[in-house]
Formats: structure tokens, C-alpha cells, sequence
């Protein structure tokens, strides 16, 4: 019998976060001097890398190798930071290097995989965007860091790397998906990892400063993300595709805009000619990025109208025209009956005993009777006969060009072509020039009931109401 004063287990992720964040709170306030700080950091960040696997282990994500490359990308990090603070010396400064560089690609390619996993696929939108983004900041990183003489190989591939990551941080934000709480505390985390790089350009790196104790908070998020059990749902698409939405298109703009205020800045200054090759490339890329962004926006809104035009005419269950469909090409019957005066003949078709069928069988095999009868009789008429399904269990059949014995006879056929042996009760018409397409229905239906009243499972034919009186 469980204790009712016992509490639930606390989760793991909120452990984690709990203890990370006093833990990122007692690395700030250890003494600046001393080997604190070098024991303190590779306690924390190891121990978060190991709850990432960890996570990943125990929640087993549809794709577990986007958090394993981002373990792995967090690792590399570790690696370098220890190495930095151990000591300057070569050979162990080019080791530092490699894996400071190697968290980049690793990182970027956790990012793009969150990113692909919560796309539809065939959906090409977000590569494209991703194009535009990244040629955008390309533009940006040549004409206003890679021109500068004053930076070492290392820094120009370091800004180049959070240029990158900050383009996939941005279409991350901006591609939809569920927001779970451990999306929320992701994000968090790479946004707080943008910052302390940008904080680092700012103030020279210091143990436990404003800018490693951001980087430490940093990974205890990312480890609190990777042990919440939504973190399952990150990589998982929404069922109906989303729409164009704001936040997208606000960065889209912001991003094609770069390369011309880029040009005006420089034409300001003075110096657009020095960079007119990779402003002039950057921007016919984008140029043609945004047109096939167009396109395929085009294309969708085309996909969708063809799509809308097939639900506006069609029965959702048995796929035959709906009643909408019916009555336009009633109407348009009549008018070329009227003017041509070709034979215009309709019946109405009633499955027998539906309901007890139904109630014997299950709705889902009412269903299904529906839709193979309607397959059924579709193949005993021509091209240019029409089967609708008026409502329930009736349908309409329209007959251009036929005498009434001849669509007796069709209709007879059908009779013989319904599934799983059950039968239908039919009225049978000609119009006579003269009845409104209500008129002409109302007089099929009261045959249609003649048969039911004569025992079921039978063609009633009548002629047309002018010529009966």
C-alpha cells in the first residue's frame, strides 16, 4: 500500500538543474587565485556531458545522434578550456586549437539536426532558408571581419564558426514545432552560449568571470534539456504542415537586407570597391535563393488550391462526386438537354437495410461497404455518367444521351455489381424539359420509395411527369 505521506520522486532533470545552477553559483564566488577554478570546471561540464548521454539513453530519441554530437561538441569544449588554463605552450596550444574548431561543425551539426527532424518531409523551405541566412551573414563575416588584417587565422575561424551557429540558432527559433520544456531550456542554453563568445570579444577571458560562469550555466541547461522526457518530441514534426509564419519571415527580411545596407555602409565609407566581388556574388545568391523561395511558396499555395478544389467537389469517404459536385452538373445537364434536347435521365439508389447492416457489421464496415459499392458501380457506367453521393447511404446516378429502358437496364446492371451481397432500391426518371432540377429529384425520390413499399431490391422506372399526365 503506498505511504500517503510520501513525496514523488523529484525528476532528474530538475535535480540536475537544481544542482547545476548552485554549482554554476558557488564556481562564481571561489577565490580568483589558486587551482579552484581548474578542479571546479571540469567537474561541472564533464558531469553535464555525461547527463546528456545520459538522457539520450534513457529517453531514446527517434534520433538519438543529434544529442550525441551535441555531447560530443560540448566535450570538445571541455577539452580546450582545460587545456588553456593547464598551459600555453605548444605543442598543447595547436591541440587546444583543434578542439576549440572541432566544437563548431559538432555543435552545428546537433542544430541542423534538430532543425531537419521537426520539418515535414519534402519540405525544401527550410534548406532554402537556411541558404539565405547563412549567405546573408557570409556577406557580413568578409566585408566586416575577414577584412581585418589585425585578426589571427584562430579568430577568424572562431567568428566564422558563431556566425554559423547563430544562423542555425536562429531558424531553430523560428522553424515550427512544439515548444516543450526542454526546447525552452535549450534555447536558453545556446543563447547564453552566443553571449559569452560575444562577451569574450569584449573582456579577455578570465577563470570564473562573467564569461566562463555564463558558459557553465550554459551546459547545465543543456543537460537539463537532455534529461526532460520531452526532449523525445524535439525532433518530431507537427502533424499538419504549418504556415508561413512571422518570426520567419521577420528574419528572412532582416537577412536579405543585410547585403544592401552592407553596400550602403561601405559606399559611405569609402570602401566598396575593395569589396565589390564577394558583395556582388553574395547578393546574386541571395537573389536566387529568395526566388526559389518564391516558387516553392507558389507551388504550395497551387498544391493547396487543387486540393481545396478536390474537397469543395468530392465525397470524403466513398471519393465519388459530393452533392455539391451533383447539383453544378445538373444543372449544366439540363441546359445542354434543353438546348440539344439529348435524353437527360437520373436515378436515386438506396442501399437496403443499411442501418441493420450497420448495426451487425460496425460503422467502420458501413463505411466501408459505402466506399467499395461506389467503386463498384463506377465501373459499370461511361466516362461521362455521373455517381454522387447524395447523403447516408443514398446516391445519384446521372444518364445523358440514354432512353429510360436503356438506363433501366444500367441501373439493373448495378444492382448486380453491389459488394458483399446486399442490394439497393432505385426510382428512375427522365426529365421532362420543363421540372426544376428539384422537381426532377422529388420524382425519383417518390419511385425510389415505390420500390422500397414493393419489397426492396428493385429498379422503379417512371416516365417523365409530363407525359404521365
Amino acid at each position: 500500500m503506498p505511504n500517503p505521506w510520501s513525496r514523488p520522486a523529484t525528476p532528474a532533470w530538475m535535480l540536475c538543474l537544481t544542482a547545476g545552477t548552485a554549482a554554476a553559483a558557488g564556481y562564481a564566488l571561489l577565490p580568483s587565485d589558486g587551482a579552484w577554478h581548474l578542479v571546479a570546471y571540469p567537474i561541472i561540464a564533464l558531469s553535464c556531458v555525461i547527463a546528456v548521454v545520459a538522457g539520450v539513453r534513457r529517453h531514446r530519441p527517434n534520433q538519438p545522434a543529434v544529442w550525441y554530437s551535441f555531447a560530443a561538441g560540448l566535450g570538445a569544449w571541455l577539452a580546450n578550456t582545460v587545456i588553456d588554463q593547464l598551459t600555453a605552450t605548444a605543442p598543447w596550444s595547436q591541440l587546444s586549437a583543434g578542439f576549440l574548431i572541432a566544437g563548431y561543425p559538432l555543435l552545428g551539426h546537433a542544430l541542423f539536426g534538430l532543425i531537419r527532424g521537426r520539418v515535414r518531409s519534402g519540405d525544401r523551405t527550410t534548406g532554402i532558408d537556411a541558404g539565405i541566412v547563412a549567405t546573408s551573414l557570409a556577406v557580413l563575416f568578409w566585408t566586416l571581419v575577414a577584412g581585418d588584417d589585425s585578426l589571427s587565422l584562430l579568430q577568424l575561424l572562431v567568428a566564422a564558426g558563431d556566425i554559423a551557429l547563430f544562423a542555425l540558432i536562429s531558424l531553430l527559433v523560428t522553424t515550427p514545432g512544439a515548444h516543450t520544456a526542454s526546447y525552452r531550456l535549450l534555447l536558453t542554453a545556446l543563447g547564453l552560449t552566443v553571449f559569452s563568445d560575444v562577451l569574450l570579444m569584449i573582456v579577455p577571458f578570465e577563470p570564473g568571470g562573467p564569461a566562463d560562469v555564463i558558459f557553465v550555466l550554459a551546459n547545465v541547461l543543456s543537460a537539463a534539456a537532455a534529461l526532460h522526457p520531452s526532449m523525445r518530441r524535439l525532433t518530431v514534426p507537427l502533424p499538419q504542415p504549418p504556415g508561413f509564419v512571422r518570426p520567419r519571415l521577420a528574419l528572412l527580411t532582416a537577412a536579405i537586407l543585410l547585403a544592401p545596407i552592407v553596400s550602403l555602409h561601405q559606399g559611405a565609407t569609402g570602401r566598396i570597391a575593395d569589396d565589390w566581388l564577394p558583395l556582388g556574388v553574395g547578393s546574386i545568391v541571395l537573389f536566387l535563393l529568395v526566388s526559389a523561395r518564391m516558387a516553392g511558396l507558389v507551388l504550395r499555395v497551387e498544391q493547396q488550391a487543387r486540393h481545396l478544389s478536390v474537397l469543395v467537389n468530392e465525397d470524403p469517404l466513398t471519393g465519388v462526386a459530393n452533392r455539391r459536385r451533383w447539383d453544378e452538373r445538373l444543372r449544366t445537364a439540363m441546359d445542354r438537354s434543353a438546348a440539344t434536347g439529348e435524353p437527360l435521365v437520373v436515378a436515386l439508389l438506396d442501399l437496403d437495410h443499411f442501418k441493420r447492416y450497420n448495426d451487425t457489421h460496425g460503422h467502420q464496415a458501413g463505411d466501408e461497404l459505402l466506399t467499395d459499392a461506389a467503386t463498384a458501380w463506377l465501373s459499370g457506367l461511361r466516362g461521362d455518367d455521373l455517381l454522387a453521393r447524395y447523403g447516408g447511404e443514398e446516391f445519384c446516378v446521372m444518364l445523358t444521351g440514354r432512353t429510360v429502358a436503356e438506363a433501366l437496364l444500367i441501373v439493373e446492371h448495378l444492382q448486380t455489381l453491389t459488394p458483399d451481397g446486399q442490394t439497393f432500391s432505385a426510382g428512375l426518371t427522365r426529365w421532362d424539359g420543363r421540372q426544376t432540377a428539384q422537381e426532377l429529384l422529388e420524382h425519383a425520390d417518390r419511385l425510389l420509395y415505390d420500390s422500397k413499399r414493393s419489397g426492396r431490391a428493385r429498379v422503379t422506372a417512371g416516365r417523365p411527369l409530363a407525359d404521365a399526365a
